[in-house]
């Protein structure tokens, strides 16, 4: 066996916590696994590993090695798949985490035709509004709209997203129709909640930022579920127009304060720094960029 496999295994058996895992995980026995990892310390002549039968620590040089030796791995499996997976052959896995209403109403399309492009990809999507830690979590790319805060990550635009305030004509009958953004203040309004509530709406116009801190009797964190209220009639909802966009075409709801300047925020794919990023990860950032622009 080589080096990287010693290597590998040391990586997998921390990452796992205990020795059985990692064995059970590639359906190797745990002895085997021991044996490579007695051989590995050998070899150095140093202890990477304190093992008891139910606790499993790195020694100061295990950490050293540990840390240093996975970022190796990683670099050494991106640079095979970069080598594998050339514009004709994309091929592998790729995790993707997207808010439910984007992934449901703008992503599906563009990547059905990526996967028709590359058949020999498997992709994995998961849709949740959740904040998601992708440095802690086995995605390969989180797609985000809004502001970002994590400095620590690399994240590129894939699309730009048009903020709109809409209502039913029925509400609008019998509350009347906002002329400005500060009659909000005097309309039940629903509200997104994330991470934390969106209670303030913002607009511009004549070089004016106006941010309004509006209020209503509905928080929900699923953009539809807004959408569906504002369609019964119980308010003004702020949102995202490919989420509005089949029920302002129906003619359920209707844009108001037009004479506003479209508010927009960005789409982002965010991906952990990295010295390489796979072939693969690349070419489905820059269809997405293509397609969503």
């Amino acid at each position: 066996m080589s080096h990287f496999d010693d290597l590998f295994w040391l990586v997998e058996v921390v990452d796992a916590g205990t020795l059985s895992a990692a064995a059970e995980k590639h359906n190797v026995t745990s002895a085997a696994v021991s044996k490579r990892l007695r051989l590995l310390e050998e070899r150095l002549g140093v202890k990477l590993l304190v093992r008891t039968t139910r606790h499993l620590r790195t020694t100061e040089a295990g950490a050293l090695y540990y840390q240093r030796g996975k970022a190796l791995l990683e670099e050494f499996n991106e640079l095979e798949e970069n080598i594998a997976s050339t514009s004709e052959r994309l091929c592998g896995s790729i995790r993707i985490n997207a808010p439910l209403s984007f992934g449901m109403k703008a992503l599906m399309e563009p990547i059905h035709e990526f996967m028709q492009l590359y058949p020999q990809l498997h992709i994995t999507l998961h849709l949740d509004d959740r904040f998601i830690d992708i440095l802690n979590s086995d995605y390969d790319v989180v797609i985000r709209v809004g502001n970002l805060e994590d400095s620590s990550l690399v994240a590129q635009r894939v699309a730009k997203v048009r903020l709109i305030c809409c209502a039913a004509p029925s509400y609008l009958a019998k509350h009347g129709s906002p002329q400005t953004p500060h009659d909000l203040l005097q309309h039940n309004c629903l509200v997104y909640q994330h991470s934390m509530p969106m209670h303030i709406w913002e607009f511009h116009k004549e070089g004016e930022d106006l941010r309004i801190p509006v209020q209503g009797n509905l928080v929900a964190n699923n953009g539809d579920i807004l959408n569906q209220a504002a369609v019964m009639g119980q308010g003004i909802v702020y949102q995202p127009e490919f989420i509005a966009h089949a029920t302002l075409a129906s003619g359920e709801l209707v844009e108001v304060l037009q004479d506003y300047a479209t508010i927009y925020v960005s789409a982002y794919a965010m991906y952990p720094t990295r010295h390489f990023l796979p072939m693969k990860i690349r070419r489905l950032i820059e269809f997405l960029q293509q397609r969503l622009a």
